[in-house]
């Protein structure tokens, strides 16, 4: 086999447990191993390699509780409850000082709370709310625990950042700051034909972080930010296109217009705007064969501004996609089934260009693989392969085509060249775990070739109860009990999960294993 792959197996097997069903019975901890504990009457043996592992335990719909983030150690046990605190009812109001000293409701005003301190750093928990005619807002419910709040009134006001607050002495009214006691910042942008018109331009702290409403250039380029009275001077500002849907004549005689690095404040600021240019071309297969439906990526290189844009090609697989002067990535990526070819090589072009650029997509890789139990034995069928491509240039995350196993536990992936991660998932009822693996797929080996087989970890059932207070019957059923592990660059990777049963307990079966280490 030409392997143009090294396989990372992540959660790579151990030694194997006897399945949870033929476990010691037990009506007492005493009756198990020194570690173990019993639970549901059976003895429930410790973590051997999964060590600490982040949960998140979420309440069903419309519940009145609030979602849970916990770390803990199955190291330790592998029995562990969980108990969910009743949510913040979010209910206030948003409201303008005026002259007089009396106020008068902002209606719509988007409120965002965010988690402060997630216990998984990439499983921020945000709520939102908008206000009403009224300036009021309800039916918010945010989870104990604490939190920062954006209020983003309409412009031209500027948002409204709080300090963190704990939910147990919350801030629910929000009163803006009258006009007159705002900072003005006016200017003017200019462009290759004098003042430009249509631009949005919003004031940014260090940190890049808005502290004014956008504002949009008139026809002389002017235009007019409003700061908090206690903000220090605009450190930069951020100029880029309207995101309004009704942008506008103006807008739309600059479109396609770049998005700008933020640039220290001035009161003129010239913005470098090379004329419109146009790309076009025919992504081909490998046979010279059009390709409909694909998607043609592009994105600018070399220059301090952005410009992406991506178009998709007609039935004779032609694009055409309008831009500005300059130098751009471009790739193209058809449909993910199988038959469709795979994603073009990446050029780089320059425009204005001489002619048209087009783009060959070679076939997909074809690879197979087998996956085993711990021990070593085929799993059989129905085991779920889902595939996701990492980004590594200007295509964002590419999925494949839901796979399964046959009878032999083996199963096919038609994929594009690149770095893929394959999560094999068993069915519903077998009791064992999840596994992620990563593999490159060289396009110098198209296939069909073997994958190494794909090991299956011990399993581990961890195991516990969702409540609500100390009584025996202050279970929470239809809770979602999911358990996380952080790779080498802090990413959640997910392990497994369960529902909590009428009496709210859940059963997850999670991979033995230790820490995975993948990377992007």
């Amino acid at each position: 086999m030409r392997c143009a792959l090294p396989l990372l197996v992540l959660l790579a097997a151990c030694s194997l447990r006897d399945p949870r069903t033929s476990a010691p019975s037990c009506a007492s901890n005493a009756q198990c191993g020194r570690d173990d504990i019993c639970f549901l009457g059976e003895c429930r043996q410790p973590a051997a390699n999964l060590s600490v592992v982040r949960v998140e335990v979420r309440p069903p719909a419309g519940s009145q509780f609030g979602v849970k983030g916990q770390q803990i150690d199955l190291r330790a046990s592998v029995l562990n409850d969980f108990t969910l605190d009743v949510a913040l009812g979010a209910d206030g109001s948003v409201t303008q000082e005026q002259e007089d000293g009396g106020t008068v409701p902002v209606p719509g005003a988007i409120l965002t709370w965010t988690d402060h301190a997630p216990v998984i750093p990439d499983r921020v928990e945000q709520v939102t709310a908008v206000t009403d005619s009224d300036g009021g807002y309800g039916g918010a419910r945010i989870s104990q625990g604490s939190w920062q709040v954006l209020v983003q009134p309409p412009a031209p006001l500027p948002p409204l950042r709080t300090a963190p607050f704990d939910t147990a002495a919350p801030i629910l009214d929000f009163v803006l700051p009258r006009t007159s006691a705002l900072q003005r910042v006016d200017g003017v942008l200019t462009g290759p034909d004098g003042g430009l018109a249509g631009a949005s331009v919003t004031a940014v702290d260090a940190q890049g972080s808005a502290v004014s409403a956008p504002s949009v250039s008139e026809a002389d380029g002017g235009y007019t930010l409003y700061l908090p009275p206690s903000s220090p001077p605009p450190v930069a500002v951020q100029i880029g296109p309207q995101t309004d849907a009704d942008a506008g004549a103006a807008a739309a005689a600059l479109d396609p217009f770049p998005t700008y690095p933020p640039v220290a404040y001035a009161a003129v600021i010239g913005i470098d705007l090379p004329a419109v240019a146009v790309l076009n071309g025919t992504v081909l297969d490998s046979v010279g064969a059009p390709v409909p439906e694909a998607r043609v990526h592009v994105r600018s290189v070399n220059k301090p501004w952005t410009l992406a844009r991506a178009v998709v090609t007609d039935g004779a697989g032609a694009y055409t996609v309008t831009l500005r002067a300059g130098e751009y990535g471009v790739q193209a990526a058809p449909l993910t089934d199988a038959n469709s070819p795979a994603l073009s090589a990446q050029q780089t072009v320059v425009l204005p260009a001489s002619g048209p650029l087009n783009l060959t997509c070679p076939p997909k890789v074809v690879r197979q693989a087998q996956v085993l139990s711990a021990d070593g034995r085929s799993v059989g069928p129905s085991f779920q392969i889902l595939a996701t491509r990492v980004p590594d240039g200007l295509v964002a995350t590419r999925i494949a085509p839901t796979a399964f196993t046959d009878l032999t536990g083996t199963f096919s992936l038609a994929a594009d060249p690149g770095r893929w991660r394959i999560t094999v998932v068993p069915p519903a009822g077998v009791n064992l775990p999840r596994n992620i693996v990563q593999v490159d797929l060289d396009a110098a080996d198209p296939g069909p070739s073997a994958l190494p087989a794909i090991r299956l970890s011990p399993p581990l059932e961890a195991v516990g109860t969702v409540k609500w207070g100390p009584a025996p019957d202050s279970v929470i059923p239809g809770a979602m009990v999911s358990f996380f592990s952080l790779d080498v660059s802090g990413h959640s990777l997910f392990l497994g999960s369960a529902l909590t049963d009428s009496k709210g307990r859940y059963a997850a079966i999670l991979p033995d294993v230790a820490q995975p280490g993948i990377g992007p």
